[in-house]
């Protein structure tokens, strides 16, 4: 069990600095951020959830002795980088850390943004679904899912906003076509 977490961390923390590497390296300039606070919100919010949801993986309380349950995490953990790392590739360079229209950009329709707006977020929930469960605590899944969620709805709202008022109408039949998160359903 110990040992399945401990695998959970190192991949985590490989998968949070390689993920980090690739997206802040194509930050915009502050005359195309349309971020309000929701880069900021993730930078504080999601460290300050992993190392609750971490302590709160070595308690005794919420811990499942399924290390089944552990090792399927893991691979969840795995299809989440996965997905998201699939929909970073697809948007390329219009894929920035903060809210940003850039001058050229162009509303992404095909590949996995064909079936939801925000595949780069749902593949990061997946993921960190996938960590909690490999943490082998139900508190840690709740708390993990439950306050990422909140953040990366906020930021899904604030990104809505920005590509609207950057494309208007063909945003709305976009965005009437397609669910936000997860196909056919939100």
């Amino acid at each position: 069990m110990n040992t399945v977490r401990n695998v959970a961390l190192v991949v985590f923390f490989v998968w949070l600095t390689l993920d980090a590497v690739v997206v802040f390296r194509l930050r915009t300039g502050s005359a195309e951020n349309r971020d309000q606070s929701s880069l900021k919100l993730l930078m504080i919010g999601g460290p300050l959830v992993y190392a609750i949801s971490i302590g709160l993986s070595y308690q005794s309380v919420g811990a499942f002795r399924s290390v089944a349950l552990q090792v399927a995490g893991l691979v969840v953990l795995g299809l989440g980088i996965a997905l998201r790392s699939m929909a970073i590739s697809q948007l390329g360079r219009f894929h920035t850390p903060n809210v940003a229209i850039r001058g050229d950009h162009q509303l992404k329709a095909e590949g996995l943004y064909a079936h939801v707006r925000h595949p780069s977020y749902l593949g990061a929930m997946i993921a960190f679904l996938g960590f909690a469960l490999a943490l082998g605590n139900w508190l840690s899944v709740v708390v993990m899912v439950s306050l990422m969620a909140c953040l990366y709805l906020y930021r899904i709202k604030e990104e809505d906003a920005a590509l609207e008022a950057a494309f208007g109408e063909a945003f709305r039949q976009y965005a009437a076509r397609t669910k936000r998160l997860v196909p056919g359903i939100y």
